[in-house]
């Protein structure tokens, strides 16, 4: 079983996981109803402005979460022991990269609502005023951060500690243990640990165990990639339809939008094939892929905040798009600016912030 990455496998998964927290930002830009569930309709009904948006955000760009469920997954057990010594060796070696940054951010995120809610005129923001709580009870911003993008690490903490449970599951089930997980994501049954997390975790972990790896980092897979790609589009934009037209059929809502995220997953896996030898050697690819955490800790609640600032004198729906395309670049090149300078000049700061990546 070879449990060492392949250069092109490890080089793959570094430029997919740029577009993936691309995609992320844009999920989290859009600018109309929140959250976005895989139910949720378009308020403005057939509106080219509030569908384009609801196409990539609740549509085309939904496989980047379950994405990097599939990377931790894969890279979490490529070199897994299962034994005492193994275990607790992997959850210190987790420990700086996941808890670290984790308290970091929430810590940083409860602070700027403390002190942002003491100027007046950001007091009608209204994300600072669900966000806000009693001094005495700061620690909530430890469990439940306004930054709450933070929930993905809350939740890979969670699947190092039961590492041992899922890596027996997987092994001993022959992947079978996959099934029910499945069920589970697809009904959204969510207490404390995420169905979807657990499903697309598992995955990960899986083609690691097998030893699988080999079979997806072909490079010659264009029927494939054309096939799932296709799939991805009409399904992103059925959903769209769906929502546009304020379906009541839920439950086909649900099954269209977890189709979904699996065939996007599986589209963007194959179409990456072909695109990462054109972007190798780019520079601003490699420049994204040294700071990527940055932008995953610090883009919201900034891009939420900038957001409702913006819209604030005008609310059109031309306004909406055009902050939609926008805003998310202009966060995306604050976040890594900040983080190069940091880099620069505190790179010990930096190295907590990150939890040691790319320092």
């Amino acid at each position: 079983m070879n449990k060492v990455m392949s250069k092109y496998l490890s080089r793959k998964i570094k430029f997919i996981s740029v577009f993936a927290m691309f995609a992320i930002v844009f999920v989290n830009a859009y600018n109309y109803e929140k959250p976005l569930t895989p139910v949720s309709t378009i308020e403005s009904g057939f509106n080219f402005f509030q569908m384009t948006e609801y196409f990539f955000s609740n549509g085309l760009f939904t496989f980047a979460v379950p994405l990097f469920f599939i990377i931790s997954g894969f890279l979490f057990f490529l070199k897994y022991e299962n034994t005492v010594k193994g275990y607790f060796n992997k959850l210190i070696k987790r420990c700086y990269p996941l808890l670290v940054p984790y308290v970091a951010w929430a810590i940083i995120s409860g602070a700027a609502i403390l002190i942002l809610n003491n100027f007046g005129k950001f007091r009608f923001i209204t994300f600072f005023k669900e966000n806000l709580v009693p001094l005495d009870r700061c620690f909530i911003y430890l469990i439940k951060p306004p930054a709450f993008q933070l929930w993905f690490l809350r939740q890979l903490m969670l699947f190092a500690v039961l590492s041992p449970i899922i890596y027996l599951l997987v092994k001993y089930t022959k992947s079978l243990i996959l099934i029910p997980f499945g069920i589970l994501w697809i009904c959204d049954v969510n207490f404390i640990i995420s169905s979807q997390g657990l499903f697309f975790f598992s995955i990960g972990a899986a083609f690691a165990i097998f030893g699988k790896a080999r079979n997806v980092t072909r490079r010659d897979n264009t029927p494939l990639a054309i096939c799932f790609c296709t799939a991805w589009l009409l399904l992103s934009f059925s959903l769209t339809m769906l929502a546009a037209g304020k379906s009541n059929l839920w439950i086909l809502m649900q099954i269209v939008y977890k189709l979904n995220e699996a065939v996007g997953v599986v589209g963007i896996w194959f179409m990456f094939d072909h695109i990462v030898k054109l972007i190798t050697h780019k520079k601003g690819m490699l420049l994204a892929s040294s700071h990527l955490f940055f932008v995953f800790a610090l883009h919201e609640p900034l891009l939420h905040i900038s957001n409702q600032m913006a819209l604030i004198p005008d609310n059109s729906h031309s306004s909406h798009l055009i902050l939609y395309i926008c805003l998310p670049i202009s966060v995306i090149s604050v976040c890594i600016i900040i983080s190069m300078m940091m880099r620069k000049v505190l790179r010990p700061l930096h190295s907590v912030l990150t939890g040691g990546r790319n320092n």
